[in-house]
C-alpha cells in the first residue's frame, strides 16, 4: 500500500539544486474534440491519442539564490527529480521503500522572484512548460513523453510508433 513521498533531490543537468522547497509536477491532459450527429446518441469528448495539452510544472524556492536564478534563463533546462515512496508490504508487515525518478526537459513560462520581508521566507518560484516527461519506478521506465519528437510511451506501449511511420519520420 502506497504511503508517501519520504524524501527527494533535485537534480539539473546532473547537478544538485540548492534551495529546492517543492515540486507541483505536470499534469497529462488530452486534447480533445467533441463528436456528435447520426450513429451517437449525445455527445463524445474523443481524445486524441497522443497529442496533449500544454504540461506545466513549478518549483519553489525558499529564497532568492545564484542556484535557482539561473533557471530564468530562456532554453531549456533538464530536471531529474529523484525521490523514495513509503509503502506499506502487508504480505512482511512492514514498511518498505520504492525509487521514483522523474526526468524533464522543460522551458520557462514565468519565474517569480518573491518578496522581500525581513525573517521569511521569500517565495521564490518558476514555472516551466514540460517537453519532455519520463517516469521510472525501481528502473522501470513507465511513461515517456517526447512532444517533439513523437513519442507517448506508456508501461511500454509507444502509442505514436504508427504516426511516425505514418508521416515519415520513422
Amino acid at each position: 500500500m502506497p504511503d508517501k513521498l519520504k524524501a527527494f533531490m533535485c537534480y539539473d543537468e546532473g547537478q544538485k539544486m540548492i534551495g529546492v522547497a517543492d515540486v507541483t509536477l505536470p499534469n497529462i491532459a488530452y486534447i480533445t474534440d467533441t463528436i456528435k450527429g447520426a450513429g451517437i446518441a449525445g455527445e463524445v469528448d474523443s481524445s486524441s491519442v497522443g497529442n496533449l495539452q500544454s504540461m506545466t510544472m513549478t518549483i519553489n524556492c525558499r529564497s532568492l539564490v545564484d542556484d535557482n536564478i539561473v533557471f530564468a534563463a530562456p532554453k531549456a533546462h533538464h530536471f531529474d527529480f529523484r525521490g523514495s515512496v513509503q509503502f506499506y508490504d502487508e504480505s512482511k508487515g512492514e514498511y518498505r521503500s520504492k525509487s521514483v525518478k522523474i526526468v524533464t526537459k522543460a522551458i520557462p513560462k514565468t519565474f517569480t522572484m518573491g518578496t522581500f520581508d525581513a525573517a521569511a521566507q521569500m517565495g521564490t518560484s518558476g514555472e516551466y512548460e514540460v517537453l519532455y516527461l519520463k517516469i521510472s519506478i525501481e528502473g522501470k521506465d513507465y511513461v515517456e513523453i517526447d512532444k517533439l519528437n513523437y513519442i507517448f510511451q506508456v508501461d511500454g506501449v509507444d502509442y505514436l510508433a504508427k504516426v511516425r511511420q505514418d508521416i515519415g519520420l520513422s
